[in-house]
């Protein structure tokens, strides 16, 4: 619901502003003559609105920050993370309505961690079907979250042309609205092949919002999780640099603080900016008819629950990727279990948590996790999941190793590298202060060999 703020020529009249005062003035609450009211005309107990009211509405708008300014914006012209999954999640139990309207007939009891298809979205609402039933039902979008598995939808963000080819002289076959759903068939060439009105074309990819625009970390068979920079057309740019094709990635962790423009705004945020969102309101204006005022309008409710902040030992993955990242790994390379090391080293079981291990104080150092279950966290290594840790370095050793190898002492020794081998090895990298040496072990008889090119 939108809420645009008028300028009047003529001052409010307020001959009668408060002539249903309610008697417990702690409990009076402001009326309005319409929403878009700058100024309150008056005040009521709870009570008597609530006895008399007629019928309510959601408004839902976001505070967002853009080129360190803040803006408030109407729903409908920013995408959110959720807006383009297609398959999702229940945050906890919850009923699917009828209709999307709060006073909607309950279909069905929905319990925690339900997956559910997204049909189609609105600001508040999303129209879903559980993934192996036939019911349909609407819920409110802040009960729902993504699956990091899934590749999602894409929608356009401007009317967009299907063509016969995935090239821009080619012909043009039909028009698709903005704001369409669109689950491709592939991608090609920079174009999406789509199926649109049992037409089978292409379109411009740049046209579209994905997953893709509000992903942290992404993950391939090719590359494993990797933390995302941004997207560019048909590609994912990591922080690290590398270019991985939008067609070889199965799933997404998502920044669900992100919103994308759809609609621009005047001397504002432009079309596809990313803004960050601040505060997202969702408030319940009703509307009650009162003796001597008529229909007035007053905010019921925010509908939204601020989220907890977090322990100073937690951080959710949108906090660890406003910082830098010195190392990251993953159990294994469909598994979001893994550590992280910014500003202290952190463990996940989920990709979205991420919880501090006190041990390593506020420390960065190089992570690894072996196929065999073997943490590694800078010179220590731990067998029980990081439940403790023992050191699996001795540096008299790699000195050894490493004068042996070279034939000088070298100036200084620092783990700046390791990674997991197979059959129970680990190789690390060493910086002496003139080169950087790598040096392989067995895990189960460690003992440090340097490997030459």
């Amino acid at each position: 619901m939108r809420r645009m703020l008028l300028a009047f020529s003529t001052p409010f009249i307020f001959s009668s502003a408060f002539a249903a005062l309610g008697t417990d003035a702690n409990s009076a609450l402001s009326f309005y003559r319409s929403r878009q009211s700058l100024f309150p005309s008056g005040q009521a107990s709870r009570n008597e609105l609530e006895s008399k009211l007629l019928h309510s509405e959601i408004e839902f708008n976001f505070n967002v920050s853009w080129d360190k300014k803040t803006y408030n914006l109407e729903s409908d012209q920013i995408l959110r993370d959720i807006q383009v999954a297609r398959f999702v999640d229940t945050k906890s139990s919850c009923e699917l309505l009828s209709d999307n309207r709060r006073d909607a007939r309950a279909l069905k009891t929905l319990s925690a961690k339900t997956t559910l298809e997204v049909l189609e979205t609105e600001s508040y609402w999303a129209r879903v079907k559980e993934k192996n039933g036939k019911v349909e039902g609407w819920l409110p979008l802040h009960l729902l979250q993504p699956r990091h598995e899934d590749s999602g939808v894409f929608v356009t963000f401007i009317d967009t042309y299907l063509r016969k080819a995935p090239e821009i002289p080619s012909g043009i076959v039909t028009t698709i609205p903005r704001m369409r759903r669109i689950v491709p068939l592939a991608i090609e060439n920079g174009f999406l092949k789509i199926k649109f009105e049992n037409q089978i074309g292409y379109a411009d990819i740049n046209n579209f919002v994905s997953r893709a625009d509000f992903a942290n970390l992404a993950y391939s068979a090719k590359t494993n999780w990797i933390a995302v920079s941004h997207r560019n057309g048909d590609s994912l740019v990591s922080k690290s640099g590398l270019k991985v094709p939008l067609k070889d990635v199965l799933g997404f962790v998502t920044n669900n603080h992100r919103g994308v423009v759809v609609r621009a705004v005047n001397n504002g945020p432009q079309l596809r900016s990313q803004v960050e969102i601040i505060k997202p309101e969702a408030n319940v204006w009703a509307i009650s008819k009162l003796d001597g005022h008529g229909e007035v309008w007053w905010k019921k409710n925010n509908l939204l629950i601020e989220d907890q902040k977090s322990s100073p030992t937690t951080i959710t993955t949108d906090e660890l990727m406003k910082r830098e990242i010195y190392s990251i790994a993953f159990a294994s390379k469909d598994s979001l279990r893994g550590l992280v090391s910014s500003d202290g080293v952190y463990r996940t079981e989920d990709g979205l948590t991420w919880t501090l291990i006190s041990f390593f104080g506020k420390q960065n150092y190089p992570v690894n996790i072996h196929p065999n279950g073997t943490w590694f966290v800078g010179s220590y290594k731990s067998v029980n999941e990081g439940k403790s840790f023992d050191p699996f370095i001795r540096w008299d050793q790699i000195a050894q190793a490493i004068e042996g190898a070279i034939h000088h002492n070298p100036r200084l020794l620092r783990l700046t590298q390791i990674d997991a081998l197979p059959n129970s090895q680990v190789q690390i990298y060493v910086d002496t202060g003139g080169s950087k040496i790598k040096l392989r072990s067995s895990l189960s008889n460690v003992s440090w060999s340097v490997i030459k090119n």
